[in-house]
């Protein structure tokens, strides 16, 4: 019988389903919250599974366990560096950009006024969003010059040192819509997020919709997935009213409660038919 350990901070729908489909499949699942593990930093191997199905809703906590676990002879889905690239978007725009990954142009500063010039000299409207973050959170529009000075001093004068970088990313004119894949190693079904407001996730009341992954599609977002090099993820296009598609953003630790029942894409499945799969 194949073992498999899930590290998880709660247990969500998300968990639960991912839980019951392993378990169907005969793999004995060891469970680990996320607070409870202390880890010693040496190469004495792990004394799970082989392989670590990484659920944690904290990117420090996942993005270390991974690593930890990595060095003691686990295989973990996702990796540590698929996490850390993932979850920063600054690191994810440069991977996609080492990879000739098509995404909305965008700029890391670090400085208020240089980055009120920058915006200036490319024109608005422009996004900003934290380089760290999810669910659509702290992520604003730009309209104008007086806008763009008060959001970049918030960014620069609140929060920690970290803190004090700026992403700015070309604002696209959707046509009400964006576009999530889902890739495992392959593309293997998507959703389509509606909404009236600019922002589309559906932590933000977007509505999603089921959407038949076209070829093109397909294959843009595999490239992105294996651009950063994760396993599981779930992959953000946005379509231009011209019809250009775009990679906007990649996530390592896929959500799917609010969608599954419309879209009727089998993730639980697919992610225990996965984990299982690369179980040596």
């Amino acid at each position: 019988m194949k073992k498999i350990d899930l590290v998880y901070t709660r247990l969500r729908t998300e968990e639960r389903m991912i839980l019951e489909a392993l378990r169907k499949r005969d793999c004995a699942v060891e469970l680990h919250q996320d607070s409870d593990l202390v880890l010693p930093l040496d190469a004495e191997r792990w004394p799970g599974g082989n392989v670590v199905l990484m659920r944690s809703m904290s990117l420090t906590r996942s993005r270390y366990l991974a690593a930890i676990l990595e060095v003691k002879g686990a295989r973990v889905v996702n990796s540590a560096r698929a996490i850390a690239t993932c979850g920063d978007k600054i690191l994810t725009n440069l991977a996609l950009a080492a990879h000739g990954v098509p995404m909305p142009w965008s700029f890391a500063g670090f400085e208020e006024e240089a980055c009120v010039a920058e915006i200036e000299r490319r024109g608005y409207p422009v996004v900003t969003k934290p380089a760290v973050g999810s669910w659509g959170r702290m992520v604003a529009r730009i309209d104008g010059r007086s806008a763009a000075e008060g959001l970049m001093q918030m960014r620069f004068e609140t929060g920690s040192a970290s803190d004090h970088v700026a992403l700015v990313q070309q604002y696209i004119d959707k046509p009400g819509y964006d576009l999530r894949v889902y890739v495992m190693g392959r593309a293997v079904g998507g959703i389509r997020r509606r909404s009236e407001h600019w922002v589309t996730n559906t932590a933000r009341g977007a509505v999603p919709e089921r959407y038949e992954v076209p070829e093109s599609h397909a294959k843009l977002a595999e490239r992105a997935a294996a651009a950063v090099g994760v396993d599981i993820a779930a992959v953000d296009l946005l379509e231009t009213r011209g019809g250009e598609l775009l990679v906007n953003e990649i996530n390592h630790c896929v959500e799917f409660a609010r969608s599954i029942e419309i879209t009727r894409v089998p993730l639980p499945e697919l992610i225990a038919d996965y984990a299982i799969g690369v179980h040596p």
